[in-house]
């Protein structure tokens, strides 16, 4: 394996070898070790027993395979993270991809390479990373049971939790400033704070937290 800048390690899972082998020079360009590639989960869990790997890309899959794919590999190696690579229109795959495990969903539609270099980039720090496209409509996984919140749900002021449900529903700074009565510098510092609550960088993150706890729904 070849020394790389950002040390993450990638195992690519689908079965057509073409799609593979443009991913493989798309992340190596960028100094990321593709350490396997191969066709299935299955065989993507069994080389895992051996080469050691931070994530695994799996891409096309249906919406009936993307959840179960993840499940399997999640499943054998808790550890490693699961990137899912597919069709941003398809909201059953997207949502069985996440509440299967996956850190992260990529629309391939107009997806480009920068976008699956970030992708991969931010699963690795452990992000939950979505295309923006579906950040923009809401889809996600089904929100979590009420009787099992995070604990940093408990951490949150009335008025971040107004902050975030409005966050999640697409409203700006601006729009939210007015909405609540404060100045869009508030906001901001609002949603400043929800980010390092919750330990995430995106908007796309707190509209998943959002989704997760019944904030918003994911329709």
């Amino acid at each position: 394996m070849r020394a790389t800048d950002s040390g993450i390690r990638v195992v690519l899972a689908g079965d057509c070898p073409l799609l593979r082998s443009g991913f493989r020079q798309v992340l190596e360009a960028a100094g990321v070790a593709v350490v396997g590639s191969v066709a299935t989960a299955t065989e993507a869990a069994g080389l895992l027993a051996t080469v050691p790997a931070d994530i695994v890309v799996v891409g096309n899959v249906t919406r009936h395979e993307c959840g179960a794919d993840t499940r399997e590999i999640r499943a054998a190696h808790p550890a490693v993270q699961v990137l899912v690579l597919g069709r941003s229109d398809d909201a059953d795959a997207v949502r069985a991809a996440l509440a299967a495990g996956a850190r992260g969903y990529l629309g391939l539609e107009a997806a480009a390479d920068g976008d699956l270099i970030q992708a991969v980039r931010s699963v690795a720090t452990g992000e939950l990373y979505l295309s923006p496209e579906l950040a923009a409509s809401h889809v996600a996984a089904p929100p979590a049971p009420a009787a099992r919140p995070e604990p940093a749900t408990a951490r949150l002021t009335e008025r971040e939790t107004q902050v975030l449900t409005l966050v999640a529903r697409g409203r700006s700074n601006r729009e939210i400033a007015g909405m609540l009565g404060l100045s869009a510098n508030t906001v901001a510092v609002h949603r400043a704070n929800l980010m390092k609550t919750l330990a995430v960088r995106k908007t796309a993150a707190l509209v998943l937290y959002a989704v997760r706890h019944g904030l918003v729904t994911a329709d």
